[in-house]
């Protein structure tokens, strides 16, 4: 790949519970077809072992020494489907292995690799077949490896891990085909989350603004990993008029989002946020519950390489169950994710942060509380209307899911007057 065209920035880090354990003959580790190391760049627990070379055999049998459960993905036969309720026979955390190359290199691992004979043989379902033919031959409804990968742990994590990472193998594909003079891969179709009910939830409305209450898992606008129908089209065709974003939300927030209904507004909204004169107040529930986590200070940069910036968050403990802690956080900056790598430089990730958080909390929290997203909300929205000058406030209550987990660990769901008190002060 030239190297102007280089992903390795912008793809998504990610830190699972799940261990990937690729095996590759040597003869395709230099393949630029193959996809399997590309899927490594992208998850923090992964190894890559290669077998097929002479003098240098390979042996496995350690995998099972650490008592993770091991999984083998290959469709071969005896193999159970892959599903949650497979999963969760066992409480053990996971090491997936795949076998990466063609189907006789793949099968000979198989039997041959010492260790994986002792190892669960699992097979996707059946389910929507590869848009993406990177080889001149490829196996009609085959998948790339990556994309195995990808749909694997979509029912091992969760399926927002399996957004980011078909989304992370749809650019590289892309780029690599724009390199080869190619014209661009098809789009992976994804419908918009099943859980986000029309009409959208509308907070405030005039003649100039409109606020709604942003379910988690939409992304706000066609942009990072936007599949589906973003909620600015929703939005649009709901109220019948233009719209002008002037901030953002990550895709797995909720809450609170401002929109103009003028670029005229929109403008002076976003001077105001450059300004630092609105106010934002989000809720966090984190690993963690340190009670004198007030403030922190810290530089962020935007992508690795670049000059880090000055960030500032305020926190507030609100309540505490066993391990976990709930936050109010007040960012008096406005970098790139900022709460959320704010909290895990303080060693508080949030629950359910696949790119920042702890692989094994979140999976605590799908288990043990049905909950599959990430624990962040954006409470509140306080700023001086631009034409009347009124002091505006615009508060979202929680989503169903989150407020449902709030009430099963006994915390309050939005300590507001401890917001407004902290943020005063």
């Amino acid at each position: 790949m030239h190297q102007d065209r280089c992903l390795c920035r912008e793809l998504p880090q990610l830190d699972l519970t799940t261990r990937l354990v690729l095996i590759m003959h040597h003869r395709e580790v230099a393949r630029t077809t193959a996809t399997g190391p590309w899927a490594l760049q992208t998850l923090r627990h992964s190894e890559l072992h290669v077998h097929g070379q002479l003098g240098r055999e390979l042996d496995l049998s350690s995998l099972h020494a650490d008592g993770r459960r091991v999984l083998l993905l290959f469709p071969s036969e005896g193999a159970r489907t892959l599903t949650r309720d497979l999963v969760l026979e066992d409480p053990r955390p996971i090491t997936l292995v795949v076998p990466d190359g063609n189907w006789r290199q793949a099968s000979r691992a198989q039997r041959r690799i010492p260790g994986l004979a002792q190892a669960e043989r699992v097979v996707l379902a059946e389910g929507q077949k590869s848009q993406y033919f990177l080889r001149n031959e490829p196996k009609p409804g085959g998948l790339a490896t990556f994309e195995a990968i990808a749909r694997a742990l979509g029912v091992l994590e969760s399926p927002e891990v399996q957004q980011q990472l078909e989304w992370a193998f749809k650019k590289l594909v892309e780029a690599s085909m724009a390199t080869s003079g190619a014209k661009p891969a098809p789009r992976i179709p994804s419908p918009s989350p099943e859980h986000v009910r029309l009409p959208l939830e509308i907070l405030y409305r005039d003649e100039h603004l409109v606020a709604v209450n942003k379910p988690a898992g939409i992304s706000v606008h066609r942009g990072w990993a936007v599949d589906g129908v973003p909620l600015l089209q929703l939005l649009r065709d709901q109220i019948g008029a233009p719209l002008f974003p002037v901030h953002r939300l990550d895709r797995a927030t909720s809450g609170v989002l401002l929109f103009a209904l003028s670029s005229e507004v929109a403008r002076d909204i976003q001077f105001a946020f450059n300004r630092r004169q609105i106010q934002k107040c989000y809720l966090a529930l984190c690993r963690g519950h340190q009670a004198d986590l007030k403030r922190v200070d810290h530089p962020l940069a935007k992508e690795k390489g670049a000059v880090p910036r000055p960030a500032i968050t305020r926190f507030e403990l609100l309540g505490q169950y066993e391990r976990y802690g709930l936050f109010a956080a007040w960012p008096e900056t406005g970098r790139l994710h900022q709460i959320r790598r704010h909290l895990k430089h303080q060693s508080h990730p949030i629950i359910g942060d696949v790119r920042y958080g702890k692989g094994e909390h979140n999976r605590i929290f799908r288990e043990r509380f049905g909950f599959h997203r990430l624990a962040l909300h954006a409470a509140e929205l306080s700023l001086q209307h631009p034409r009347t000058n009124k002091t505006l406030t615009i508060r979202a209550p929680l989503t169903r899911d989150f407020a449902e987990l709030l009430a099963q660990l006994g915390l309050p769901e939005a300590l507001l007057a401890t917001s407004v008190d902290a943020r005063e002060a």
